[in-house]
């Protein structure tokens, strides 16, 4: 009978493994860089085909009124991992550099913290971009910020990461890649050194610097350290497939891809070039594709796809390009059928490809225009978890597991959604109705200059005119009072989630 007992014990304890891995399934978020909304296949594009970010398309659920708050860089992925609008913290509605600290405070929730404390193994490889170090920490230089050739903390380990390998940004000097909190490569007798623009308005600590433009810098040594920009997609993608290959199959893990195509410099690697009918923005778009696919493949061959939540976006829209604002190349499109582009308040500038794929719960070809933004991820794997967020935390996320799963929602849904551009502009949507509170889309060549001849902000309503051509400001004066109103309580309240 002991036998029986220590066996029905044994039985039960597997089992109850088995449910909870059910219930926890691994999560990979992959998150391409100035994708716009036009440069896939499966949202349209014609010019490019994209078959390995397609098959999410196929198998899970395509979003076609998602969001990234914010329409550059660094925002978006402090709004994906934190929950809570970027322009909240001390960067406001900029970018984040060399000599800035890290962004996200020491101790915040993230989606990789709330992962990591329901036992999951946790992994960001790819660009950063959110910063290192801190004020007043062991190295740190008020204008030049973090030593390179020291520990680089705080970082991603300090917020939830198990295990970082990539980039600290793109398009901008060190050019070299960082795992865990070192410099990979770096010799001794090669130090690593920022130096500083020396005009006095680019010369200032980075409290101070959120509305002038990012200070102007270069690197002196530390070329023994530097990657060769045309094999970084193909280094990171294999540093991806290795992490997955390491997991074990028993327990939950997490990873954050972040690739740094298709962000300019274009520079794919020979083996992509000339794939493309339509130049190397086509080629840098197949190479990107690749990479989602090697990732797709890892986990197919870890025989885990099956229980694995899929999700891929964009941190912002596509970058104009072209003489007189033409795309790329003749024929496509990044952005689809919206105007503007990153930097901008326009839906171009912040409308994101969104697929989710998780077999067996995610009904496989669906199609929703529920209105989403990257800041919902963290309420998402909360609710998922069945782990509340605490209040300091996730303060504009919203989770859309029921929007997933095709039930009822469990909590609040939301509402609304408040955009930034590049010059600290807002935008506030709500239902289909949309507020800039500015003229123009209030990103790069913006005139800050107002126009008296023209309204003072604009007002569009999405449902009707997605290109937002015409301009419903001074034809509807009471939306525009309710949407001022709702954004202003929105602001000075901290939180838009209940």
């Amino acid at each position: 009978m002991r036998r029986v007992g220590l066996a029905l014990v044994f039985a039960g304890v597997l089992i109850g493994r088995a449910c909870r891995a059910a219930d926890r399934p691994n999560v990979v978020m992959i998150l391409a860089d100035d994708l716009g909304w036009g440069d896939t296949s499966c949202y349209g594009a014609t010019k490019v085909r994209t078959p390995n970010i397609d098959r999410l398309a196929a198998a899970g659920m395509r979003f076609t009124d998602a969001h990234s708050p914010s329409s550059v860089c660094t925002p978006s992925r402090y709004n994906l991992l934190s929950g809570r609008y970027a322009w909240r913290t001390w960067a406001g509605c900029g970018c984040v550099w060399a000599n800035d600290p890290m962004m996200i405070d020491v101790g915040r929730t993230t989606v990789a913290s709330l992962l990591k404390s329901a036992g999951y193994h946790t992994a960001c490889i790819g660009k950063w971009h959110l910063g290192f170090g801190r004020p007043g920490g062991e190295g740190w230089d008020e204008l030049l910020g973090p030593d390179y050739n020291r520990d680089l903390t705080p970082g991603p380990l300090e917020v939830g990461f198990d295990y970082y390998f990539g980039v600290p940004h793109v398009g901008q000097f060190p050019h070299v890649l960082i795992e865990n909190h070192r410099v990979l490569g770096l010799r001794g007798d090669d130090p690593m050194r920022l130096v500083l623009d020396p005009r006095p308005e680019y010369r200032q600590p980075y409290t101070s610097r959120t509305r002038v433009p990012p200070p102007a810098h270069h690197v002196q040594g530390g070329k023994s350290a530097e990657y060769v920009e045309e094999d970084l997609a193909i280094t990171l993608a294999d540093k991806a497939v290795a992490w997955i290959g390491a997991q074990k199959t028993d327990e939950p893990f997490f990873l954050y891809f972040a690739p740094r195509n298709i962000h300019a410099p274009l520079k794919p690697n020979a083996r992509f070039r000339g794939t493309s009918a339509i130049g190397v923005y086509g080629d840098f778009i197949n190479e990107l594709d690749w990479s989602v696919g090697r990732v797709l493949d890892a986990l197919d061959r870890k025989g885990v796809a099956e229980r694995t939540l899929v999700i891929f976006s964009s941190d912002n829209g596509a970058v104009q390009r072209g003489r007189g604002g033409k795309a790329p190349t003749d024929g496509h499109t990044p952005n689809g059928p919206f105007r503007g582009y990153k930097t901008e308040l326009y839906e171009g500038g912040h409308r994101e490809p969104l697929l989710v794929r998780w077999p067996g719960r995610v009904k496989a070809g669906a199609t929703s225009d529920y209105l989403v933004a990257l800041t919902d991820v963290l309420a998402t794997v909360s609710e998922l978890l069945d782990k509340p967020l605490p209040r300091d935390g996730g303060e504009d996320s919203f989770s859309f597991l029921h929007v997933l799963l095709g039930r009822a929602a469990a909590g609040p849904v939301r509402e609304s959604l408040v955009h930034d551009a590049h010059f600290g502009l807002y935008a506030i949507r709500r239902g289909p109705w949309k507020l800039l509170m500015c003229q123009g889309g209030g990103g790069n060549g913006w005139d800050p200059k107002v126009d008296p001849a023209q309204p003072p902000g604009q007002l569009y309503n999405i449902a009707e005119d997605r290109g937002e051509t015409a301009n419903l400001y001074v034809k509807h004066p009471e939306v525009v009072e309710q949407l001022t109103r709702l954004f202003e309580r929105i602001r000075a309240s901290g939180r838009s989630r209940p």
